[in-house]
């Protein structure tokens, strides 16, 4: 793992991450799809975990008020990768409705600049990522076609493939 990927890595809890996945998944939506990495390294980052009593006694953000509404909303997944030495953090959710995707990616972005942020700070570094907000939405995942270029609009973009291919999004 290469060195910005490996002080992430030591920074987030080993319980939420994961360094080889083979489909994005969301349980509640029962939606998947592949994802496709190409041997190119990610650590995969995901709240969606089953979380004990034992360990996480007062749910996953202690520190925050559950009963104010969207305090805790969360995107499904934050893959951090590089490409040429250049971070890039992708922000996804996957929704099977019309349901708002915005508050969950923005919530992930928050936390992705906090992870950032707290590299910076304690590897005493200069980290400047790529922040990418990608929708996947089940109407939107095409059966197998030619792949389409990715288009970034403010750094968001709607997913329209039959699988996630990790490459494709590192522009």
């Amino acid at each position: 793992m290469n060195n910005k990927l490996s002080h992430i890595s030591n920074i987030l809890n080993d319980y939420f991450k994961e360094d080889k996945i083979s489909k994005l998944i969301e349980k509640q939506e029962n939606m998947s799809i592949d994802f496709i990495s190409e041997n190119q390294k990610f650590l995969s980052f995901s709240f969606d975990k089953q979380l004990s009593n034992r360990d996480f006694p007062k749910g996953l953000f202690p520190f925050f008020n559950r009963g104010e509404a969207g305090v805790c909303a969360f995107c499904d997944y934050i893959i951090f990768t590089e490409k040429a030495g250049q971070l890039y953090i992708l922000l996804i959710e996957l929704k099977k409705g019309k349901d708002n995707v915005t508050k969950q990616l923005n919530a992930g972005q928050c936390f992705a600049e906090y992870i950032i942020s707290t590299l910076n700070r304690v590897y005493n570094a200069n980290v400047k990522p790529q922040i990418r907000q990608i929708s996947i939405r089940e109407r939107h995942i095409k059966p197998k076609q030619k792949q389409k270029e990715i288009q970034y609009t403010n750094n968001f973009c709607t997913f329209s493939d039959s699988k996630f291919w990790l490459k494709k999004y590192l522009i």
